[in-house]
């Protein structure tokens, strides 16, 4: 790059004026057409539905707790069911009028519209007029009545019904766009006539005749309104707040009131409501209260409403102007806040703002408003984004400055290919980037790759031993995840090594802190028993300052493990497997030198017993090391039939030593996932160790016995017994534990070390039950077959 001389201060002080400015422009410009945005949507209200998602899915908060203070009669299929198919003779609901009356409630809503007379009972509509009198206050509904989609009218109830009703109120329920009744109007009906909601007229009655005011005026019930053009008005649109509770409201029984069932007191200083529940009346609505069946009677519809003008809990709809304040108010704190802070600030202030609204919206009742959210949330989600792109721009006129640096830093590094830069100023400066950045990368990569492959343990420590990067091998050897050893400590993490001759630790704590560097090297041993060999040396810096450690970890456990096999199996060459072979030259020696000393008889009897062991160890050891290094062949038997095969091989062993085999299954068929020679092998070894040791005429008891998740194959005789301490010496090679007690009893100590590898490579256990003097079991326990095992085995016999 050519030299370029420094700017003069005023330039310098005009380019921060830019850059500034540059980085304003964006700003206004994204706050502007956020705030637009915005509010278009408030006012345009283009996205009802999302709205109404949101304020159904806050409906638990708004709800109301169930009160005392309404009862509803309910019209319901107990009632249809005793009295009869609907409609019902107006007398019976007189009746029911007065025998509510009886007990003094505050005021009864007849939610029965009945705008023609009975004709069938001419004489009813008096009835009930005078029951309606007699009853105190009681309040009657009126609808609207739309024919064709043109014409409309009311519908009032009859004069004399009209005249001895308390207060007459609309009974409508306003249905959104959806079918979902969510909302009411508190005032209805024709220019200069409206009518007020059924419950507010029920309310009003009940303060009046309470207090015996008049009420406020009505339109008069004598005459109907019509209205061609149907400029039916709305006013007071209010949200319904429902009441919990199934049911919400106390609700006794219409057929239980007329009987006379009801308690007294059920109803003084009650509202009482009286409407339809039964489906097959029709008065339901699908509402955004919860519900058993999916639809909320309009009786109970009311009751809510009621409840919410005598709590005083209502939630208005919010005007066109509290919607705007509600939807802008916190995107343009979030605009303010992209100004001042850094990312992770403006994503906490955006949450902020959106947890602000839904508890904003959560608090209707209390703020007695009720907004249309989405665009507002719709404009703060859309900030981030937006917000992101405008950094990123920022961020493109610092990337050609850094990739001038990476490359100026990797100038001494071999060069690579270069694509031909192509397109617009952003598609060049990002290809520039790229080229620089896939320089680095590969650098990085070859780093990376090289320490990860590595066959052993390595780590690169701070210069305190704090680990900033581990290779796969490392992950490994402490069970770590891919980045679990970062930002750990090293000491900790090799506190459990210690040195192989002292057993003092090899990394004590401090050890890597000192001022100065030495490489540690040397063998030593963990807490799992692994043999590893510890390489820690120092790495500098370009200015040759330390600048951290590099470890490596060396696992030689196996070649331990093998050293040991190896130097066992001299011994066991050297000495153990001579000394039959000694044995035989001592005698023939001594018949040398000692003609007449040992009867023909006694020579045969001594050479035949030392070659009969040394032939044995050999078997045994050859034994041993094919159960331990011949390939694993599992297939599917019945261990129950393997256990009774062998013990069939062992009858004539058992004959010579007058001792008879029993097996005691508890079992039928115990399917096993083993290698038969192996297993076999090891019952074989297991049944001729029982048959040495059990006395004649004894019974030697074989069980194949059902355990959680495994089968456990026990062979019990009734030898001398091991004592307890002398059992964790079983195992050991060549070590009898009866040899001087039993001198009669040959072996050389292998067998049950082949019998606890087989098992092992089954994924088993061997168990010994065993006191002195009371016999010895040995049970094999293994593993049960998966599922999976099962039912692969189930298809390899369909094939079959």
């Amino acid at each position: 790059m050519p030299y370029q001389p420094p700017a003069s201060p005023e330039a310098s002080r005009r380019q921060r004026w830019w850059r500034s400015l540059r980085k304003r422009v964006p700003w206004l410009l994204l706050s502007v057409g956020m705030l637009a945005f915005v509010a278009i949507l408030v006012l345009l209200q283009p996205l009802p539905r999302v709205d109404r998602m949101l304020q159904d899915n806050a409906r638990a908060e708004i709800s109301q707790a169930p009160t005392n203070e309404i009862v509803i009669v309910a019209i319901d299929e107990k009632s249809i069911e005793a009295i009869g198919r609907w409609p019902w003779r107006r007398a019976l609901h007189a009746e029911l009028l007065r025998r509510i009356a009886a007990d003094a409630p505050r005021c009864i809503g007849l939610d029965l519209l009945m705008t023609e007379p009975d004709t069938e009972h001419p004489g009813d509509d008096r009835v009930l007029a005078n029951g309606i009198s007699d009853s105190g206050c009681v309040v009657l509904p009126m609808a609207l009545q739309v024919r064709g989609g043109k014409t409309q009218s009311e519908l009032l109830p009859l004069p004399a019904l009209a005249d001895a009703a308390t207060s007459i109120g609309h009974s409508h329920v306003s249905i959104d766009e959806d079918g979902v009744a969510r909302t009411i109007y508190l005032q209805e009906g024709f220019a200069g006539r409206t009518w007020p909601h059924f419950t507010k007229a029920i309310e009003d009655a009940a303060e009046a005749y309470a207090r015996g005011t008049p009420l406020p005026p009505a339109p008069n019930p004598h005459t109907v309104a019509r209205e061609p053009t149907g400029s039916w008005l709305r006013r007071d649109h209010q949200v319904v707040v429902f009441t919990r509770g199934d049911p919400p409201f106390k609700t006794v029984s219409y057929v239980d009131v007329i009987r006379g069932l009801v308690p007294k007191g059920t109803f003084t200083n009650h509202y009482v409501l009286v409407g339809t529940t039964a489906a097959g009346l029709g008065d339901l609505y699908a509402t955004s209260a919860t519900s058993t069946t999916g639809l909320t009677p309009g009786v109970t519809i009311f009751g809510s409403v009621l409840q919410g003008l005598i709590t005083d809990r209502q939630v208005i709809l919010a005007t066109p102007l509290q919607d705007l304040a509600f939807n802008l108010g916190p995107l343009v704190v979030a605009l303010l806040g992209l100004l001042w802070l850094r990312p992770v600030g403006v994503v906490i202030l955006i949450c902020a703002m959106l947890a602000l609204r839904l508890g904003l919206h959560a608090s209707r009742p209390l703020i007695g408003v009720q907004f249309a959210p989405a665009a507002g949330f719709f404009g703060l989600l859309l900030v981030y984004p937006l917000w992101s792109l405008m950094r990123l721009t920022a961020a493109i006129r610092y990337l050609r400055w850094g990739t001038e640096q990476l490359n100026e830093a990797m100038a001494g590094l071999p060069p690579m290919p270069l694509r031909p830069l192509s397109g617009d100023f952003l598609d060049r400066e990002m290809a520039v980037t790229s080229q620089a950045g896939l320089r680095m990368r590969d650098l990085q990569r070859f780093i990376r790759d090289g320490i990860d492959h590595l066959p052993d343990a390595t780590m690169i420590l701070s210069r305190v031993g704090v680990v900033f990067l581990g290779n796969i091998a490392a992950s490994r050897h402490w069970q770590a995840g891919a980045n679990g050893l970062v930002g750990r400590d090293a000491h900790e993490l090799l506190a459990d090594l210690r040195w192989r001759t002292t057993e003092a630790p090899m990394m004590p704590p401090g050890l890597l802190v000192g001022p100065d560097p030495k490489p540690l090297l040397g063998e030593g041993q963990d807490s799992q028993g692994r043999s590893l060999l510890l390489r820690c040396v120092p790495f500098y810096n370009a200015g040759n300052s330390h600048a951290g450690w590099m470890v490596a970890l060396v696992d030689i456990t196996r070649m331990r493990q093998i050293q040991s096999q190896r130097d066992e199996a001299l011994r066991f060459i050297s000495h153990d497997i001579r000394e039959p072979s000694a044995a035989i030259l001592t005698i023939l020696e001594l018949l040398r030198a000692s003609p007449g000393a040992l009867s023909d008889e006694q020579i045969q009897q001594r050479i035949r017993r030392h070659a009969e062991t040394g032939l044995e160890l050999a078997d045994g050891f050859v034994n041993l090391a094919r159960a331990e290094a011949q390939p694993f062949r599992p297939e599917m038997l019945d261990v129950v039939s393997l256990l009774e095969q062998t013990i069939d091989d062992a009858w004539a062993q058992a004959r010579k030593r007058n001792v008879q085999i029993v097996l005691v299954n508890s079992v039928d068929e115990a399917l096993c996932l083993v290698d038969r020679s192996l297993l076999t092998r090891a019952l074989k070894n297991v049944l001729s160790n029982a048959l040495k040791y059990s006395p004649a005429g004894a019974d030697l008891r074989c069980h194949v016995i059902e355990r959680p998740g495994h089968w456990a194959l026990a062979i019990q005789d009734q030898g001398p017994g091991i004592p307890v301490a002398m059992q964790s010496q079983l195992f050991q090679p060549f070590h009898r534990l009866h040899s001087e007690s039993h001198p009669e009893v040959h072996g050389v100590g292998l067998g049950l070390l082949l019998v606890r590898t087989v098992v092992q490579r089954h994924g088993g256990s061997v168990e010994i039950d065993s006191v002195e003097n009371a016999g010895c079991t040995v049970t094999l326990v293994l593993p049960k077959p998966t599922a999976a095992e099962l039912a692969a085995l189930g298809d390899d016999k369909e094939d079959l």
